[in-house]
């Protein structure tokens, strides 16, 4: 009996650590499903948000790269949660997070003046929080935290770690489905009424898409090597960007992608040694279209068009700078009471000054500077499409709303992933050229490499 009795145990052990196992599976989920159930009949917002964070979780342990990839196309998203905060908001909070925990501390130093730069703004803004006492100011000083200092370390993971075909991939397809979208209702809005009519989607406002849409098209025309887009669907995506933009009619959002392309322009490309001229003759009919529409309405007998509202905002917001020059009335005073009826500045500088005052706008203005200088004195096959994005953000905002979420945290992403790609192939290829789209770029190769060697020491 005994010999029986043995190999039986022996048979019946696995099969016991499998039940265990299942279980142990089985059991947490039954529980976390309850639960949701019972948010769902309370709450269905609760119940979306308990099956995000349980989504997520289990994106983390299986691979927590996922969730830093996704806080890019994210930022596309601006649908808020509870009214508070944008799922855009909430996915870089988590990427943020787990970048910090993953990260690799080495290249780091590589960027230390970006780093550096982005605390200053964080530091000038604390005055602000200590004299103008309540509860959005404090909440806006962290958010602004993350956009900022958080987003260039998510962009850092994602080029150090190899991830940027999928995260700045992603955020490309995003914007192909947006300006489809967007042609899509135009057409039907202008064979219903006979009118080339703004175009307005869900949660997204034309100035919105704008935003999106310029920065996808400077990213795409940039080219790096990291991106690795072919001639064919290179110049199909740029094609179907453009009309998106076009359609929108967001004057803003052309002036924006007009400037970041010339600046690409400025320099050869690293895949043919040559500047690309196309850029130059294009952007003459979109200024004189931008500019047409905004004489359009500065000569309207309509006081409340877009033009004339935001001179009136542009006053107004000086007036109420001068309550407080130094240090500003607060983050996000428009969601208080204290000027009347609230209204976000619609230029930057303005929206900064109104904020933090005087001292927060210098170091504002600073930490722009030194992102430009920065990322243009880096290898030009990964600097130069960094550089491009933050200046495209920075002219867009000089007509329309800044902090905005998603917007103000994709340029500082690919500042990062500038970095982020440009260390990684430092070490793939320490003895060597830096890997290019074209064999034709070899013989920069020597030039190239002597930029990443003062970068990276």
């Amino acid at each position: 009996m005994n010999h029986k009795t043995v190999p039986e145990l022996r048979w019946l052990k696995p099969r016991d650590v499998a039940l265990g196992r299942v279980a142990a599976v089985s059991i947490p989920a039954a529980l976390v499903a309850a639960v949701i159930g019972v948010l769902a009949t309370q709450d269905p917002m609760w119940a979306l948000i308990a099956a995000g964070v349980v989504l997520a979780c289990g994106i983390v342990v299986y691979d927590p790269m996922v969730i830093v990839s996704l806080a890019v196309p994210a930022t596309l998203v601006l649908v808020r949660v509870g009214g508070v905060l944008s799922v855009s908001d909430l996915v870089l909070a988590a990427a943020t997070a787990v970048a910090i925990v993953m990260i690799r501390p080495r290249g780091l130093s590589s960027m230390q003046s970006l780093l550096w730069a982005g605390a200053a703004y964080s530091a000038a803004s604390i005055p602000t929080l200590i004299l103008n006492v309540y509860s959005e100011n404090a909440i806006e000083w962290a958010h602004e935290l993350v956009l900022v200092l958080g987003s260039i370390i998510v962009g850092f993971a994602i080029g150090r770690t190899g991830r940027t075909g999928f995260a700045i991939g992603s955020y490309i397809a995003g914007c192909l489905v947006i300006s489809v979208w967007a042609v899509g209702k135009f057409i039907v809005l202008f064979a219903m009424t006979g009118e080339a009519m703004e175009i307005y989607l869900p949660q997204l406002h034309k100035n919105t898409i704008g935003g999106m849409v310029s920065a996808a098209i400077v990213i795409v025309y940039a080219r790096p090597p990291w991106l690795r887009l072919n001639p064919v669907p290179y110049w199909s995506t740029l094609t179907v960007l453009a009309a998106g933009l076009a359609v929108s009619q967001s004057r803003q959002g052309m002036i924006a992608a007009v400037a970041g392309l010339i600046l690409i322009s400025l320099r050869r490309r690293p895949e043919t040694g040559r500047r690309p001229k196309l850029i130059w003759i294009a952007a003459i009919p979109v200024l004189v279209f931008a500019l047409s529409m905004l004489e359009t309405q500065l000569e309207s007998d309509n006081q409340f068009n877009s033009a004339y509202q935001r001179l009136t905002w542009y006053q107004d917001s000086i007036d109420i700078w001068l309550s407080s020059p130094i240090f500003g009335v607060g983050l996000r005073w428009w969601y208080t009471s204290r000027f009347g009826d609230g209204f976000q500045p619609p230029n930057a500088e303005l929206e900064v000054l109104t904020s933090v005052g005087v001292v927060g706008l210098l170091a504002f203005i600073a930490l722009f500077a030194v992102a430009l200088v920065a990322l243009w004195r880096l290898d030009p096959a990964y600097g130069t499409v960094g550089a491009a994005v933050v200046l495209t953000r920075l002219t867009q905002s000089q007509l329309d709303l800044y902090w905005v979420a998603g917007q103000a945290s994709l340029l500082w992403i690919i500042a990062g992933v500038a970095y982020g790609t440009l260390v990684k192939a430092r070490e793939l290829h320490p003895d060597s050229a830096l890997p290019t789209t074209s064999p034709r770029a070899v013989s920069a190769a020597t030039g190239l490499q002597r930029h990443v060697r003062t970068e990276l020491e």
